[in-house]
């Protein structure tokens, strides 16, 4: 998502990552760092008797999972600066396969010289190509490489 300067990025560049599976082990980790363990992803009997039929991956997990697959290249993303629009769309099952597709909507240079803030619509689709989950991201990104490969910045 974020792989080259923000002079070099454009309204309309978008990019696809490879494909995650989300397991069981995964989910329960991620329910241990969090401290998230509602039995809705944790536990099958009582999963079973919800809307879902069966245990899904956190929505949280989906968002960072995203974050994960996208390219933040720290040469150029300097922050995670904002999420709007956030939906959940669909359940994650253990199980599925999920993608990361991106698009860049906006650009705005800031008053620093040295940044802007980019944003994109992201979103993870699964095996399907259901979309199940969708936000808007701001990052904060630097600008070009100097000479000796030294990020320029505001004098």
């Amino acid at each position: 998502m974020i792989s080259k300067p923000y002079e070099a990025i454009a309204v309309g560049d978008t990019a696809t990552t490879d494909w995650h599976i989300v397991t069981e082990e995964y989910v329960r980790d991620f329910a241990e760092l969090t401290g998230d363990k509602h039995p809705l992803h944790l536990d099958a009997d009582y999963a079973a008797t919800n809307r879902f039929g069966q245990r899904i991956a956190h929505g949280a997990l989906m968002l960072s999972t995203l974050l994960g697959l996208v390219e933040l290249d720290p040469r150029y993303f300097q922050a995670f600066y904002g999420l709007d629009n956030v939906r959940f769309l669909a359940p994650t099952f253990f199980g599925d396969r999920v993608q990361s597709h991106s698009e860049v909507l906006g650009l705005r240079d800031r008053s620093d010289g040295a940044t802007a803030v980019v944003t994109c619509r992201a979103w993870l689709v699964n095996q399907d190509g259901t979309k199940v989950f969708q936000g808007d991201f701001q990052f904060l990104v630097g600008r070009h490489l100097g000479r000796d490969n030294e990020q320029v910045v505001a004098g």
